[in-house]
């Protein structure tokens, strides 16, 4: 069921304990006032991440960030920027912006450092826009971890989630054969876009020799379920495994690289923004669900297979 705000000026989502989406609440509060050098948002639309409904189920192992109860939820965010303080120079009311600021960003209104913004690109939505700093960050990063390029043979795992479907895009525009691995029901999809679709369990190793004879030369881990274990047994190299998403594996298998979004910035963001306003690569959006409906999101998310990204939007013109 939508959650039923209080009435005031500007939501937000915040949860006062830990658990599942049933502690995410809407709150009422004043429009932020933005300081010296900073910058008031109002946010069209704010992504889903996985990492979100870990970090609000309270596991330790699963939140390496400080933070106290109440807090704010997510991160990724677009929007126009709507007022900002003293000694800010550059930036327009008015303007397009899209970034990320953990714990505040489904919300209608933050307030943020304008460094960490990015200007939006004509062409591209703000809904998609808002879902992008993560999962395009990550991905670049990922392909970079791996210098993919012409006569690589790559498999990604879960290539029609966020992070996966941008990675896998990547890697075709650097000249790479991609293999990647969906639910029978995006098969379409990948094979769209240039992509060897494989399922994913029993028989998938038969799958991949099949498909690649000659051997994988990379991995690119975006959902854990035993894509990097897989690589090994098909003897990809540990230095040539990238996984964003099995940080057991990891452990167990020295050499295997885990690198992600934290490797990438505002380049990496502008690159990614560009590339989709241009149409040279997609995001998809797997669904829409207003501020209210935060809970559902959250339920779609932990349920998995979703096909792209699940966003939240604010209704302000997204």
């Amino acid at each position: 069921m939508p959650l039923a705000p209080t009435d005031a000026a500007s939501r937000r989502v915040v949860f006062h304990r830990f658990g599942g989406p049933e502690v995410l609440e809407i709150e009422r509060r004043a429009v932020p006032t933005p300081g010296p050098g900073q910058v008031l948002v109002r946010v069209a639309a704010a992504g889903v991440n996985p990492v979100d409904w870990k970090l609000f189920s309270g596991d330790p192992m699963n939140d390496p960030y400080e933070r106290s109860l109440p807090s704010g939820n997510g991160y990724d965010f677009s929007g126009t920027i709507d007022a900002f303080g003293d000694d800010v120079i550059g930036w327009r009311v008015g303007e397009r912006v899209f970034g990320g600021l953990r714990y505040e960003a489904q919300a209608d209104h933050l307030v943020i450092d304008p460094d960490q913004l990015v200007r939006v690109p004509d062409g591209l939505p703000l809904l998609v826009a808002g879902a992008l700093n993560v999962v395009g960050r990550t991905a670049v990063a990922s392909v970079e971890s791996q210098r993919i390029g012409e006569g690589d043979v790559v498999l990604i795992g879960g290539a029609a989630g966020g992070v996966g479907i941008l990675t896998a895009q990547l890697c075709l525009r650097r000249g790479a054969r991609v293999l990647g691995t969906a639910s029978a029901r995006n098969h379409a999809l990948l094979r769209r876009l240039g992509i060897h679709p494989l399922t994913h369990g029993g028989g998938l190793a038969d799958e991949v020799r099949a498909a690649a004879p000659g051997g994988l030369t990379a991995v690119l881990d975006t959902v854990g379920h035993g894509t990097v274990d897989l690589a090994m047994a098909l003897g990809v190299p540990p230095d040539r495994i990238n996984t964003v998403a099995d940080y057991d594996a990891r452990r167990r298998h020295p050499g295997v690289r885990g690198v992600g979004g934290a490797k990438a910035g505002a380049r990496e963001l502008t690159l990614i923004a560009d590339l989709l306003a241009e149409g040279s690569i997609e995001l998809p959006i797997d669904s829409v669900h207003p501020l209210e409906d935060v809970r559902e999101a959250y339920r779609r998310s932990i349920a998995g297979h979703a096909t792209g990204k699940i966003v939240i939007t604010t209704d302000r013109g997204s």
